[in-house]
């Protein structure tokens, strides 16, 4: 049996083998983003970042592809920008949400100005990125597109109900789009991951009981490059081809601790 240390049983030298031709497009450049990044660089996969800016702590080999989602175009031309410099894409990971999407505040005390540049540009981006990866991903011969979300998307939480409402609109079109691609042989899924990952340190804990009735089985959130990168990759393996409009739920039970 593989081992099992520092993440999930497939994160091994075996698994990563498989991976090393890879050519993989991941957005957004939190922490969850790079991690993910960091192990499809170690495993040998060639990899662009598309962000606004490039993270200091993304890897050298990283290619990074400035774009700042502010329109379809911005994104049609980043996506063509990272298929050229990748030779194409096979898996597309998309971790990008609005710049102050995260805002600890009651519903009412939202405007209408803060719901649009965050929840409705949020939106707007995933919509807009999986409209134009799709061509790249078909001409390929078919691929996976992985949407990574926090958890509180499933049941909700007083004063992160921007944060909510972004995670469940991507987690529809990520059905819809499973469901619609299959049959070029492009899947699409979503992981639910903590919290605690996408709202900060500040903010972990508080978010936590805000969802959860119970203690978290592992005790921490997960880290983005041992505990979840690797369950990123398996979507992408032809043997999880059968796979596709799902949601795996990867909170270190915060959320399936109710």
């Amino acid at each position: 049996m593989p081992g099992f240390s520092g993440g999930i049983i497939v994160s091994n030298e075996s698994h990563r083998s498989l991976v090393a031709d890879r050519r993989v497009l991941v957005t957004g450049q939190h922490p969850l983003a790079v991690g993910v990044v960091r192990w499809f660089i170690d495993a040998g996969a060639r990899v662009a970042l598309v962000a606004s800016t490039r993270p200091h702590d993304a890897p050298s080999a990283t290619v990074h592809i400035d774009c700042s989602f502010a329109d379809e175009r911005a994104v049609e031309h980043a996506v063509t920008e990272a298929a050229d410099a990748l030779g194409g894409i096979d898996q597309v990971v998309h971790a990008w949400v609005a710049e102050g999407l995260v805002d600890n505040r009651a519903f009412m005390d939202i405007d209408e100005a803060q719901w649009a540049r965050t929840c409705e540009a949020s939106l707007e981006g995933a919509w807009w990125l999986t409209r134009r990866v799709i061509a790249p991903l078909r001409a390929a011969g078919g691929g996976s597109i992985v949407y990574l979300v926090p958890s509180v998307g499933l049941s909700g939480a007083a004063n992160y109900s921007m944060l909510a409402a972004v995670a469940e609109g991507i987690r529809v079109l990520a059905k819809g789009v499973g469901r619609q691609w299959v049959k070029h042989g492009v899947t699409a899924n979503t992981i639910a991951t903590a919290p605690g990952l996408w709202v900060g340190s500040e903010n972990e804990d508080a978010l936590a009981r805000a969802i959860s009735l119970a203690v978290p089985a592992f005790g921490r959130a997960g880290d983005p490059r041992d505990d979840l990168a690797p369950l990123v990759s398996i979507l992408g393996e032809p043997e999880s081809h059968f796979i596709s409009a799902a949601t795996l739920v990867a909170d270190g039970a915060v959320w399936m601790g109710l």
